[in-house]
């Protein structure tokens, strides 16, 4: 990755975060639900509704949340993992019933066992991996072959990394969202079309009607396209955190908006989904640490859609952070696998 298409991003997602709190972080700094932004986003965001409304709101809101059957996650052997630790797999769908689309998104999120930190781990959706009964194929593809139970033996038996719950993120829903947001703020840094709407350079205000042209860029890579959606996720998060968005008496359209656009696997109960979600929303930005898998080709700004390959030397290091809970540890081992644009 390019350092110019690394302070794309960076600039990018600072953009979206805004500028960062002053005074001594215990007394004056705010505690905003940033929590492991990107990729804890559609489970947090069903937090919401246990902030804003009595039980049977918050029971309703839970009940609205798409399910899905995920049998991996009941299989009798699965990898061992710490007791207390936690690791979901996220992945962005059109959430069509009964059918399954390939993937542009594929992150774990990893809640260490302590409960006060984590990671997420962002994997491109064109990484070469080898598949149970499938032969070899890049990452993103097993959604449609085998649906996410697929995708979580894979990544399981690549990783030996134990996934508990898997989630899902509809960005054709994500529109509803922006627009009850009034639209969100982005940094773009050099004009571009896309799909028929143009960004100029600057900030740009992102509406239920561009937020889609935005994030599937056809000029950038499928590494690149992943960082878009992740940003996006950022910006919307941000907005619900500082506006305040999610406390009682606020806008139910939004809750509702944003119940569409999240699926989450059928062994969550509403009880589970709710206190999952809260035990996210406790967490700050700062205590997650942000990486990516490092491979060995791949660009944000060239538009290759290849497979790339994973670095096995160093992945087989963070397979293991993760199960140590140690992906902070890892990160500064590797600065150069920390995420673009992440949260310092």
């Amino acid at each position: 990755m390019s350092d110019t298409s690394t302070d794309f991003y960076r600039q990018q997602a600072a953009e979206a975060r805004g500028p960062e709190p002053q005074g001594p972080p215990k007394r004056k700094r705010k505690k905003l639900k940033r929590t492991l932004i990107a990729s804890g986003a559609s489970l947090v965001l069903v937090a919401g509704a246990a902030v804003a409304g009595s039980y049977v709101f918050v029971n309703n809101m839970a009940s609205s949340v798409h399910r899905i059957d995920v049998a991996a996650l009941t299989a009798k052997v699965q990898p061992s993992a710490r007791l207390g630790s936690l690791t979901i797999l996220l992945t962005d769908t059109q959430v069509v019933p009964d059918a399954n689309t390939n993937t542009g998104l594929v992150e774990l999120l990893h809640l260490n066992a302590n409960g006060h930190r984590g990671g997420v781990v962002s994997f491109p959706a064109n990484t070469w991996v080898k598949v149970p009964g499938h032969g070899h194929m890049e990452l993103g593809h097993t959604l449609a072959v085998g649906g996410p139970s697929l995708m979580v033996e894979t990544i399981e038996h690549l990783t030996g990394v134990r996934i508990n719950d898997y989630s899902a993120i509809d960005f054709a829903a994500l529109p509803a969202v922006v627009g009850a947001l009034g639209g969100v703020d982005v940094d773009v840094p050099f004009a571009v079309t896309s799909f028929g709407f143009h960004f100029h350079a600057g900030i740009n205000h992102l509406n239920a009607g561009d937020a889609l042209a935005y994030v599937r860029q056809p000029g950038v890579s499928e590494i690149g396209r992943e960082q878009l959606q992740e940003n996006l996720l950022r910006a919307i998060l941000d907005k619900i955190a500082r506006g305040g968005l999610f406390k009682p008496g606020r806008d139910i359209a939004l809750l509702k908006a944003v119940v569409k656009a999240v699926s989450v696997d059928s062994t969550l109960s509403n009880r589970q989904l709710e206190r999952l979600a809260l035990r996210l929303s406790d967490l700050k930005g700062r205590d997650g640490t942000f990486v990516d898998v490092a491979v060995k080709h791949g660009s944000p700004i060239t538009g290759d859609t290849l497979p790339v390959f994973l670095n096995n030397r160093i992945d087989e290091q963070l397979w293991r952070a993760i199960r140590d809970d140690n992906i902070a540890g890892f990160a500064q081992r590797y600065p150069q696998t920390i995420t673009p644009g992440a949260p310092a």
